[in-house]
């Protein structure tokens, strides 16, 4: 299973440390307006399926 996480904050970050013990999410990417918030969070469980970006869901683009 892939996930696509919005928000890094507080339960984003919680999200991140309990998925990290589970072994069937096979990709998790974690996206925030704050960039370096979302690489924190995805860095933090120190676990290679994780990655971070930025969205920004103000823009049209």
């Amino acid at each position: 299973m892939k996930i696509l996480l919005v928000g890094a904050g507080g339960v984003g970050s919680a999200f991140c440390a309990i998925a990290a013990r589970r072994d069937f999410f096979e990709h998790i990417v974690v996206a925030d307006y704050d960039e370096a918030k979302a690489r924190e969070a995805a860095e933090a469980v120190k676990d290679s399926r994780f990655s971070s970006t930025r969205v920004d869901a103000s823009s049209a683009d």
